[in-house]
């Protein structure tokens, strides 16, 4: 898939997806913030349930899986001078809230802000698959600087409602070379500068992803983007109807606030891949295509499925195993990976990581057109 226009299409989509951002934005209601951080909490929990199956099989998955990792979109995350762990800290309810110092949590003038992303989301004690994400702000930043001033001092609900302890780093860079650490308590809903406070910190994370995000859709190539490779086989998991290995997720733009879009910017390129049972009772890949012209209608089917997702449910506990599963690896224009796997027969199901939707007709119409029916 090319682009003659020069770039024109990504501009529209990046019109349509993350316009751009006034300084300082709209404060949301109070009740919409307390939404956005019920939603964060749930998907730090499941994300930290994820990292615990993944770590065990990173090594697996990377060896079967290697373009998973490989170099794509205009900017890829790296560790770079981040801190190999989170800030740490206590967690102790209300009691344990810190008060705070008088003065703004971010000086203004900045030019660039690095935030250290733990992935997954750190706050609660779970082992970590891999280094820290390094992302690079440069746009809006004075944006971004304002959002953080305008945090309340002040909680309004217990933001400490989910133990943790984990976090991350919004490291603020100047012209003159000077440096100002804002510290992320995601658990506890606080960021921190020295002994300046702030709460709602998960306005400054929407804030971050909103800029950041369109910042890599301006400079976007999709047909520069490679596609991401299917494992040749999976077999029976630990858990009951689940596969081995764990589905891919190689995701650093989170979208809190952002209409929690499965899939927050347009795919580049599509591959398909069916497995089908054999008679030792795993699936073996027996077809894989790769398509970028079908990118639109997967991520309209993709979207509309994850949208009835039931949450992590014990998904094949049926009497006979399926016949044919079929997966989606999915990348989108700035190169994250997910994959999403559908059972085709027996107790038949849409699978984002571990959530289960009931099954799609329109995304089983995208499937078939690309690896034909199931016999």
């Amino acid at each position: 898939m090319t682009h003659p226009d020069g770039g024109r299409e990504i501009g529209r989509l990046l019109d349509r997806l993350v316009p751009e951002l006034a300084a300082p934005p709209d404060r949301l209601p109070a009740v919409g913030r307390r939404v956005r951080r019920r939603q964060l909490r749930a998907s730090a929990l499941a994300a930290a349930c994820v990292a615990v199956v993944l770590l065990g099989g990173a090594v697996a998955i990377a060896t079967a899986r290697p373009d998973t990792n490989g170099t794509a979109g205009p900017q890829r995350p790296v560790a770079g001078d981040c801190p190999a762990m989170p800030p740490q800290f206590a967690s102790a309810g209300n009691s344990g809230l810190p008060s705070t110092a008088p003065g703004n949590l971010a000086p203004s003038g900045a030019v660039r802000a690095v935030l250290c992303r733990y992935n997954p989301v750190p706050e609660l004690p779970r082992g970590r698959p891999g280094p820290p994400r390094r992302l690079v702000l440069t746009r809006d930043v004075a944006g971004l600087v304002a959002v953080l001033n305008g945090l309340p001092a002040e909680p309004d609900i217990d933001p400490c409602g989910q133990i943790g302890d984990g976090g991350g780093y919004l490291t603020l860079e100047y012209g003159d070379g000077a440096k100002a650490t804002v510290e992320l308590a995601n658990a506890c809903g606080f960021v921190r500068r020295g002994a300046i406070t702030r709460y709602q910190g998960g306005d400054a994370v929407e804030a971050f992803d909103a800029r950041f995000t369109a910042q890599e859709l301006a400079v976007a190539r999709p047909a520069d983007v490679p596609p991401a490779g299917c494992v040749q086989r999976l077999t029976s998991g630990p858990a009951d109807g689940r596969y081995s290995p764990d589905p891919a997720s190689d995701v650093w733009i989170y979208t809190y606030g952002q209409d929690h879009r499965y899939l927050p910017v347009p795919l580049a390129v599509v591959t398909a891949c069916r497995y089908v049972r054999g008679p030792d009772g795993n699936w073996d890949r027996t077809r894989q295509v790769t398509d970028r012209g079908v990118a639109r209608d997967t991520a309209t089917a993709v979207e509309a499925a994850a949208k009835t997702a039931e949450g992590e449910i014990p998904y094949l506990n049926c009497s006979s195993p399926p016949k044919t599963v079929d997966v989606l690896m999915l990348r989108d224009v700035v190169g994250e990976t997910r994959e999403v796997r559908v059972t085709r027969d027996a107790c038949a199901v849409v699978t984002f990581g571990f959530d289960g939707a009931p099954p799609s007709a329109a995304l089983d119409s995208v499937l078939d057109g690309l690896l034909g029916r199931p016999r």
